[in-house]
C-alpha cells in the first residue's frame, strides 16, 4: 500500500513538472515572436552621433518598400503632367513650323508658275523688240534663227493667241483672214509681198506705216511700207483679229 502511494505521488509530480515546462516553453516562444515582430515593425535606429546631438539619419537606400512605392506614386502624376505639357509645346511648335514653310512654299510656287507661264505681251511692239536682230534661217522658229512665216507665226501666237500655218502663201489663202485695202491697214494686220509667181514674203503691219518681218539679208527688222525694195512687191493684206 505504501509503495502504491509513493508511485502515485511521483506521477503527480511528473505531470506538474510537464505542465510547468509547457507553460514556460509557451512564454519563451511568445517572447521570441514579440521581439521579432517589434524588430520588423519599428524603423531602424541608427547609432547616436554626439556631434549632432541626435541619432544619425537613416540612409536613403534603407527606406522601406512602402515609402519607395509612395514616392514613385507621388512623382508619377507630376511626371505625367510634365510630359503632357512638353508634348503640347512640341506639337504647337511643329504646327507653326509646318504651317509657315507651307505658306512660304505656296508663295514661291505661285511666283514660279507666274514666271514659267507664257506671258501675253501688252503691245505688239513690246513683243517684237526682243526678236529684232535675230538672224534669218529657213524653217526656223526660234531666236537662234527664224524665217518670215515662222516669225509671224510666233508673234501672232504670243500676242493674239492665234495659230497660223508656217507658210506665207498658205496664210494668205487662210479663210479666217479678211482682205484689207492698203489705205485701211491697222496695227497687227498681215502684209504680203511677192512677184509674178505668187506670195513669197510676209510681215506684220505697225503704226506709222511700217512693218516688221524677217529679212533674208538682215534678219528680223522693221521697214517702212514705202521701202523702195518692198513697196513694188506688195500683194495685199489680211486681218485675222
Amino acid at each position: 500500500m505504501t509503495n502504491f502511494k509513493k508511485k502515485s505521488e511521483s506521477a503527480d509530480s511528473l505531470r506538474t513538472f510537464c505542465g510547468f515546462s509547457k507553460k514556460l516553453t509557451f512564454f519563451l516562444l511568445l517572447a521570441i515572436y514579440s521581439v521579432l515582430f517589434i524588430s520588423c515593425t519599428f524603423p531602424v535606429r541608427t547609432g547616436y552621433d554626439r556631434k549632432i546631438g541626435d541619432y544619425k539619419p537613416v540612409p536613403s537606400e534603407q527606406n522601406s518598400p512602402e515609402q519607395t512605392a509612395q514616392a514613385v506614386q507621388s512623382s508619377e502624376p507630376q511626371q505625367a503632367r510634365t510630359n503632357i505639357a512638353t508634348t503640347a509645346k512640341k506639337d504647337t511648335a511643329k504646327a507653326v513650323r509646318q504651317n509657315s514653310p507651307a505658306k512660304a512654299r505656296a508663295a514661291i510656287n505661285q511666283k514660279e508658275v507666274a514666271r514659267s507661264a507664257p506671258k501675253k505681251s501688252t503691245s505688239l511692239e513690246s513683243a517684237i523688240n526682243p526678236w529684232l536682230g535675230t538672224r534669218y534661217k529657213l524653217g526656223g522658229t526660234s531666236k537662234s534663227g527664224i524665217d518670215c512665216s515662222g516669225y509671224v507665226m510666233v508673234i501672232y501666237k504670243d500676242v493674239y493667241g492665234i495659230s497660223l500655218p508656217h507658210n506665207a502663201a498658205t496664210i494668205y489663202k487662210d479663210d479666217r483672214g479678211s482682205s484689207v485695202s492698203r489705205g485701211s491697214l491697222k496695227e497687227g494686220d498681215l502684209v504680203f509681198f511677192g512677184d509674178f509667181w505668187g506670195i513669197s514674203h510676209i510681215g506684220i503691219y505697225l503704226n506709222g506705216d511700217r512693218f516688221t518681218h524677217a529679212s533674208t539679208s538682215k534678219g528680223v527688222m522693221i521697214s517702212p511700207m514705202n521701202d523702195k525694195y518692198w513697196s513694188p512687191k506688195y500683194k495685199g493684206a489680211r486681218r485675222f483679229r
